[in-house]
């Protein structure tokens, strides 16, 4: 081998040898980065204790009480359950929550028009068939029909709700849902203003969304997924979704 080639393969070893050692560092900040993180999202929080105001709502359609308790240290506290069974109960910390939540209208209109499509029915039926060949029919016809409306408005009235959904600031999680029925939507309306309210006022007392912040809340994600409240794959698209906010 000549001194030019071996000078050449030493010039290319070099530079090989430093994009190397420059990929690996740049590899071993990100993954010191991510063990950082999840290793400060093991560190306890404290519980909180100061309750400032408890407030229910009574959904008389779905026979469920929602139950929120606004802690003094930013936190706020959900019950949601029956008369004998609780469904959920969890604490979240209202400074990682965007206070504008996602309204979403399920009017089961369907059921509706078939419900006075059949009352139409009825009274056609009650009204015609007496008159009719088959009249010794018109009362059962128009009692089935009526029956049918009847029972059609009432799935309307079950499964039409607006919920107010809450997710989180920056990893757009959804946390909880405050779902009002037929009869309840002024107190579901009313309850997720307050619920808004605090978490504007744990915002302004938390400062400004900075790295640090965006640390703490992808530490709050790991934090939900391991008490159940959002899934593992929820948590992950999360925590992706702030990494991607880091500058």
């Amino acid at each position: 081998m000549s001194l030019s080639d071996a000078t050449q393969n030493s010039q290319k070893t070099t530079r090989h040898s430093g994009f190397s050692e420059s990929v690996d560092s740049r590899f071993h900040d990100l993954t010191t980065e991510h063990i950082v993180i999840e290793d400060e999202s093991d560190e306890p929080v404290d519980e909180p204790k100061l309750v400032r105001e408890r407030e229910y709502l009574h959904n008389h359609i779905q026979r469920t009480t929602t139950e929120i308790t606004y802690y003094e240290e930013g936190f706020l506290k959900i019950r949601e359950g029956s008369k004998k069974k609780l469904l959920k109960e969890h604490i979240l910390e209202l400074r990682f929550i965007d206070p504008e939540p996602i309204m979403v209208k399920r009017i089961a209109i369907a059921w509706l028009c078939s419900a006075f499509s059949l009352a139409i029915l009825a009274l056609l039926a009650g009204a015609l068939l007496p008159a009719s060949k088959i009249s010794q029919y018109a009362a059962p016809v128009a009692l089935t029909l009526s029956f049918l409306s009847v029972l059609g408005f009432a799935v309307f009235v079950y499964r039409s709700k607006i919920m107010h959904i809450f997710c989180t600031a920056s990893g757009k999680t959804d946390v909880f849902t405050l779902s009002g029925s037929i009869g309840c939507f002024h107190p579901a309306r009313k309850m997720a203003a307050h619920v808004r309210e605090a978490i504007e006022q744990a915002c302004a007392n938390s400062g400004a969304h900075d790295v640090r912040y965006l640390r703490a809340e992808m530490q709050a994600h790991y934090r939900l997924a391991e008490t159940g409240v959002i899934t593992r794959e929820e948590c992950s698209d999360g925590t992706a979704l702030i990494l991607s906010k880091f500058d």
